[in-house]
C-alpha cells in the first residue's frame, strides 16, 4: 500500500495566535522566517519522504516557506507559491503539492449540503443537529429510558418536534466497560425501531450508531438513510454495504477498541493523527463506492483521548476543514467535561453547550446531541449572527425529501 497523503491547514478561531500555532511545531528563528515569507497560508502536510523533499525545495524556489520536521513538512505562504510549486514538479512528487493545494481549498469551503440517501440536508443555513435515540438499558445518560418501542416512538417526535433533523438510534452502548453485545441482539433493538419511525413519517433522516455490517445492512433495508460508525471502519464491508444503498456515512476517529478504557492515551500531534486517519478512511470509503456528498467525519471526542486531548480537538477543529467534508461535533454531556468540571452527566448542560457553540465557530456542521431543544436554539442563533438578518420566524423548516 502507498503512504497515505494528508495537508491540514492551520486555523486561529480559538484565539491563538499564528505565532502560537507554529509554536507546536517550529523554533523561535524558524517562526519568524515562516512569518516573515508574508505567508497567508500555514499549513502541515505529510507524506513519502522524497516527495516531502521535493515539495520543499520547490516551494522555496517558489518564495514560500518549507521546514522538514520528523514525518512532516511545515509549510507558509500562499495559494499562488503553492501552484507555482507544484508546477514545477513532475510524477510522483506532484502528489503532496496536489494534496497542499487540495486541502488549501476545502478549508475555505464549506461543503454546501450533504445527501443522507432519501434527504438532502441545505448545510449553508446553519449547523444541523442530530438527536440521540438511545435504545440500549446501559446508555450512560439515558439509562434505558427509550428501551420500549413506544417509547422510542414518543421521543423520536418529541425531538423532531424540536428541531432536530436527524435521528440517531443506537442499540449497543460503547461506555468503556460496557459488554459487547453481539450481531443479533443489536439488530433486535434497531430495527424495529427504525420500521416504527419509518412507518410514522417523520420527514427526517435516520441515522444508526453501528460500526457492524450486518447490523448496517438490516437497518438500512429498514429505511434507515446514515450508518455512524464509532469504529472508524473496522468492519471492512461497512462502506460497500452503505454505497450499495447509496445511504450516508458517519466515519469517527478512534485510537483504540470500543468499550475499552487504556490507562492512557499520548498522541505526539493530535490533528494531525486524526486528520492522517480520516484522510484515508474515507478515501477507502470513496473507493468502496460511496457517494462524497453523502461522507462526513467525526474527531471522536473522547474515543482514545484524555480531557487535555479533546480540548485540544475543540481549540484546534477549524484544522478539520481541509479534509473538506461535513464535519460532526459529539461532545454532548461526555464524560471529559465531567472530568474537567466534577459532575455528573446531568449537570453538563452548559459546558455541553459550549463545546457546540466553539465547535460550530471552528466549522462544525452537525452536532450528535442530548439536548435538543437547547442545541436547537443556539444553532439558529449563531446562524442568525452569522448572516446578520432576520427572516421573522425562529423556526427552520425540517429537512426536504428529494
Amino acid at each position: 500500500m502507498s503512504e497515505a497523503l494528508s495537508a491540514r491547514v492551520l486555523t486561529f478561531e480559538a484565539g491563538l495566535t499564528s505565532r502560537e500555532r507554529l509554536a507546536q511545531y517550529l523554533s523561535e528563528e524558524q517562526i519568524a522566517v515562516a512569518l516573515a515569507a508574508g505567508a497567508g497560508v500555514f499549513a502541515v502536510v505529510e507524506g513519502p519522504a522524497p516527495a516531502q523533499a521535493a515539495l520543499g525545495v520547490a516551494l522555496r524556489s517558489a518564495g514560500a516557506f518549507a521546514q522538514l520536521e520528523g514525518p512532516r513538512v511545515v509549510v507558509a505562504g500562499t495559494r499562488s507559491a503553492f501552484a507555482a510549486a507544484r508546477a514545477a514538479l513532475e510524477g510522483s512528487d506532484r502528489s503532496l503539492a496536489d494534496e497542499l493545494l487540495r486541502g488549501v481549498d476545502a478549508s475555505v469551503l464549506v461543503p454546501s449540503h450533504v445527501r443522507l440517501r432519501s434527504y438532502t440536508l441545505d448545510l449553508r443555513s446553519g449547523a444541523k443537529v442530530m438527536g440521540i435515540l438511545n435504545v440500549t438499558p446501559d446508555s450512560f445518560y439515558d439509562g434505558g429510558a427509550y428501551g420500549t418501542l413506544d417509547r422510542a416512538r414518543k421521543r423520536a417526535a418529541e425531538m423532531v418536534a424540536l428541531g432536530a433533523q436527524v435521528i440517531d438510534i443506537g442499540g449497543q452502548s460503547y461506555a468503556a466497560g460496557n459488554a459487547r453485545i453481539e450481531a443479533e441482539e443489536e439488530r433486535a433493538r434497531i430495527v424495529p425501531v427504525v420500521e416504527a419511525l419509518v412507518r410514522d413519517g417523520l420527514g427526517v433522516a435516520l441515522s444508526i450508531d453501528t460500526f457492524k455490517s450486518t447490523v448496517a445492512e438490516a437497518a438500512l433495508d429498514a429505511g434507515a438513510d446514515l450508518i455512524n460508525d464509532c469504529s472508524g471502519l473496522s468492519d471492512p464491508r461497512l462502506a460497500g454495504i452503505v454505497a450499495r444503498y447509496d445511504a450516508a456515512l458517519v466515519i469517527m476517529h478512534l485510537k483504540g477498541e470500543l468499550n475499552v478504557r487504556e490507562p492512557d492515551y499520548h498522541y505526539d500531534d493530535a490533528l494531525g493523527e486524526i486528520t492522517a486517519f480520516l484522510r484515508e478512511r474515507t478515501e477507502a470509503a470513496l473507493a468502496a463506492g460511496v457517494a462524497r456528498d453523502a461522507l462526513l467525519v467525526d474527531p471522536g471526542l473522547e474515543f482514545g483521548k484524555e480531557p487535555a486531548t479533546d480540548l485540544e480537538i475543540l481549540q484546534r477543529f477549524g484544522d478539520l476543514r481541509s479534509l473538506g467534508y461535513p464535519i460532526l461535533l459529539a461532545a454532548s454531556r461526555k464524560s471529559f467535561i465531567g472530568r474537567i468540571f466534577e459532575r455528573p452527566a446531568k449537570e453538563l448542560l452548559v459546558p455541553s453547550l459550549a463545546a457546540a457553540a466553539a465547535g460550530i465557530a471552528a466549522g462544525a456542521t452537525f452536532l450528535r446531541v442530548h439536548d435538543v431543544a437547547e442545541t436547537v436554539q443556539l444553532a439558529r442563533m449563531l446562524a442568525a449572527v452569522r448572516a446578520g438578518t432576520w427572516q421573522g420566524s425562529a423556526r427552520e423548516s425540517s429537512s426536504e425529501p428529494l
